[in-house]
């Protein structure tokens, strides 16, 4: 199984959680089916690691602000 079959069936059961695509396909096709299959947001590597951790905070901070289910 792979990320984009992985997140549809996270999606298919009903779960929310932020999902983000971290891949070397940059190509805008390849975006759109991370989009597509559920993904919150589509990263390309190389990625910088201050930029993953502040799309982690963000994607965390938009679930939170949006979710009565979240819980640390």
């Amino acid at each position: 199984m792979d990320g984009l079959e992985a997140t549809r069936k996270i999606r298919r059961q009903g779960n929310r959680v932020p999902i983000i695509a971290l891949t070397a396909h940059a190509l805008p096709a390849e975006a759109a089916r991370s989009f597509e299959a559920g993904c919150n947001l589509h990263l390309t590597k190389p990625i910088d690691r201050n930029e993953l951790i502040k799309a982690i905070s963000n994607q965390l901070k938009n679930f939170k602000d949006n979710s009565s289910e979240f819980t640390i």
